[in-house]
């Protein structure tokens, strides 16, 4: 965990994603391709009204039919068509609903929560259209068939009929491919909701993340490109905007997808690695944030000397327990950019070490790679979140790293915290050594350092 307002990494990084340029740019563009759509629906409608106009016309049809009978019919058709589009166009207006609210979630730092709630929206339509695919496919290799069986039961009066057969069995196939593809597509689209949104909800990272749903976003974004430039070329205003939109959109979601997935491997394979890059990002932007507004931050002379923001080390343990009674499981704690080196380490006799507890039940290792690392159930406010566990508090132990010592102190936990069997007292640092055993109401850790 290394962000100062008490995200872990994994949720960090969606955090980061959700507001960045690259999502904003691809939620805008999702957005012009429904609302252009949607415009075009609505004007699409008068195409049935003028192809009978011209049919009747051609035909001199006016002077025996009904005009007024001729252009009702016309509006039911028009009707019929508007209103297919707009129901049409439901699954994606919820998808960018469940978009915005992704963003808007992440700006306003309210993970999981409203987030969540966005990612299960889009979640609900990539099912729904799985189905409808799956109907669709299962439809059209019906007509297939039953045209094949048409053509065969007629080639007694036409002869050989071997090449319609031969065009109707491509035609199938074409078609069961198009269908598979798609269908996989949803299927691995709604795996990949889900893995975020757990990581969301658990703090835990991920990095199984579809590269096929990736690949598949990029190539639907270069169909629509060349899609808006036929558009611009027949000076078809609505549908270039529309298809720009969609195509500016999916090439976005997919740069993002593999950026996710990077980011995701480095937490997980090289996590020193992720959280010195996290803080020397965070570092370069306080100095800009400095350098913009040299008066309005709370470390104004950042600007000037951005090293001192963190000195010294003794900080963070008079913030955390100044009176020596220590601080209750729903106190709101202060998180600061406390010291560390190189993201939790120590150095004893000039021998550089790490902070690592082991849980005993995952086999998991946990890198303590902070200065102040927060244990317990709550993922927005926690380092390492111990999910589905109603014996772990919400916050329910804190470990400190300081004058190249590690200590751990139970924050008023209900179940309480054990070192090497022996109950720990609230709000009090006590050491710990390499070896020694950590208990946090019943789930058990090993201490490594070194």
């Amino acid at each position: 965990m290394y962000t100062t307002n008490g995200q872990n990494g994994a949720i960090s990084i969606i955090r980061k994603m959700s507001v960045s340029v690259l999502f904003l740019v691809g939620a805008i563009g999702y957005s012009v391709y429904v609302l252009f759509g949607l415009v075009g629906s609505l004007a699409g409608g008068s195409e049935v009204t003028d192809l009978m106009d011209q049919i009747m016309a051609m035909s001199g049809g006016y002077s025996s039919l009904d005009y007024s009978a001729v252009r009702a019919v016309s509006g039911m058709f028009n009707g019929i068509s508007v209103f297919s589009m707009l129901v049409s166009m439901l699954p994606a207006m919820v998808i960018v609903a469940g978009i915005w609210l992704i963003f808007a979630a992440a700006k306003r730092n309210m993970l999981p929560g409203t987030a969540s709630a966005g990612l299960t929206m889009a979640r609900v339509i990539a099912i729904i259209q799985l189905v409808f695919a799956c109907i669709g496919a299962v439809l059209l290799e019906i007509l297939c068939i039953v045209a094949l069986s048409a053509v065969n039961s007629v080639s007694g009066y036409y002869g050989s009929t071997g090449s319609v057969n031969a065009l109707l069995v491509f035609i199938m196939i074409i078609f069961a491919g198009a269908a598979a593809v798609q269908i996989i597509y949803y299927l691995k689209l709604n795996k990949m909701i889900v893995k975020i949104k757990d990581t969301l909800l658990t703090g835990q990272p991920d990095e199984e993340i579809s590269l096929y749903v990736e690949i598949l976003c990029y190539i639907s974004g270069g169909v629509a490109a060349i899609g808006a430039l036929m558009s611009l070329a027949d000076v078809e205003v609505l549908n270039f905007f529309a298809n720009a939109g969609l195509a500016t959109a999916d090439i976005c979601f997919a740069i993002l997808i593999r950026q996710y997935r990077s980011k995701m491997e480095l937490l997980i394979h090289n996590p020193q690695q992720f959280y010195q890059e996290m803080q020397m990002a965070e570092q370069r932007a306080q100095q800009q944030r400095g350098a913009q507004q040299p008066y309005q931050g709370q470390q104004p002379y950042q600007g000037q000397q951005p090293y001192q923001a963190q000195q010294p080390y003794q900080a963070p343990q008079q913030a955390q327990n100044p009176s020596g009674s220590g601080y209750g499981e729903t106190s709101e704690l202060p998180y600061r950019n406390e010291t560390m080196v190189l993201g939790g380490q120590m150095i004893n006799n000039g021998v550089l070490q790490s902070v690592r507890l082991i849980r005993q039940k995952t086999g998991e290792t946990i890198y303590i790679n902070k200065a102040s690392f927060w244990f317990g159930k709550d993922a927005g406010n926690v380092d390492y979140c111990i999910a589905g566990n109603a014996a772990i508090s919400r916050r329910h132990a804190l470990i400190t790293i300081r004058n190249n010592e590690c200590f751990i102190q139970d924050n008023h936990s209900t179940n309480h915290a054990f070192l090497n069997g022996h109950v720990l007292e609230a709000g009090v640092d006590t050491p710990l050594s390499d070896g020694d055993r950590v208990r946090m109401g019943d789930e058990e850790f090993t201490v490594s350092i070194g």
